[in-house]
């Protein structure tokens, strides 16, 4: 059986050490941080964050490494967006809320910055989060973005007041909670109510939000069978549809990108 969690930095060093202690032998290797070995499992730590545990014993490491890890004694929230640099589509917002009753089983999730999965694994690990985790999203239409921009024309700064809805809704719901948003320009738009984190999805809920905002975009993109991202292709195909009827490309795509 073969079994992959995500481990936070904070913890990585003591599930190796803890492995370690109980016999585990440390082996050379040039695609993970650390590989660890016994008679019955195998574990490996990539950079990611991933732990992969391989073997007859796989489950019973499973379980050890899960126990191994302290839980947060707080309710952590975080978010991210998607669609921001795609020509198609709209501008998904989304925060994750990992309580510490759940904590271990978003772990066993093994979700990882969503840029570093194939489509059909984000859409996977978001269904799976929602089955049992909280979170808000907020899926900003082109035709509405095409009108807010009209008015704010730089999108960061249309994100501080959307992020700032999902945020002050969030913070009423959990009052105690740390605040996460992966940061998308230079300076913190929140001061110090929110940890405005460069890479962000280094924490585990900002990942998560990265994964619900991506599943979201990517959903509305393929009922409508619309390309991704902005490549010359994508350009191509937004010039045409906008330069034959404006106002139906002004519901599919971000006009300021033209």
């Amino acid at each position: 059986m073969n079994y992959a969690l995500k481990v936070e930095r904070e913890d990585q060093q003591k599930v190796k050490e803890k492995l370690l202690s109980l016999g585990f032998e440390l082996l050379e290797s040039k695609d993970c941080l650390w590989h660890l070995r016994s008679r019955s499992a195998v574990v490996k730590l990539y950079p990611s964050g991933s732990i992969l545990i391989q073997g007859k014993d796989a489950f019973k490491v499973k379980e050890l490494v899960l126990s191994t890890l302290e839980v947060p004694d707080f309710v952590s929230v975080g978010c991210d967006e998607s669609g921001k640099g795609d020509v198609f589509g709209p501008l998904v917002l989304c925060c994750a809320v990992i309580k510490p009753e759940y904590y271990r089983k978003v772990l066993e999730l093994n979700i990882k910055d969503c840029k570093k999965m194939e489509d059909n694994q984000v859409l996977e690990k978001a269904k799976a989060f929602k089955s049992f985790g909280d979170f808000a999203c907020k899926l900003v239409e082109p035709f509405v973005l095409n009108s807010i921009y009209e008015d704010t024309p730089n999108l960061n700064r249309v994100m501080d007041g959307l992020y700032g809805e999902l945020l002050k809704a969030l913070k009423e719901r959990y009052p105690s909670a740390k605040f996460f948003v992966d940061a998308y320009s230079s300076r913190n738009p929140f001061l110090n109510e929110v940890v405005f984190e460069t890479k962000g999805e280094r924490i585990l809920s900002v990942a998560v939000a990265s994964v619900l905002a991506r599943a979201e975009f990517l959903s509305w993109l393929t009922e409508r069978r619309l390309p991704k991202g902005s490549s010359g292709d994508s350009m191509s195909l937004a010039k045409r549809l906008y330069e034959k009827n404006p106002q139906e490309a002004k519901k599919l795509l971000k006009v300021f990108f033209l």
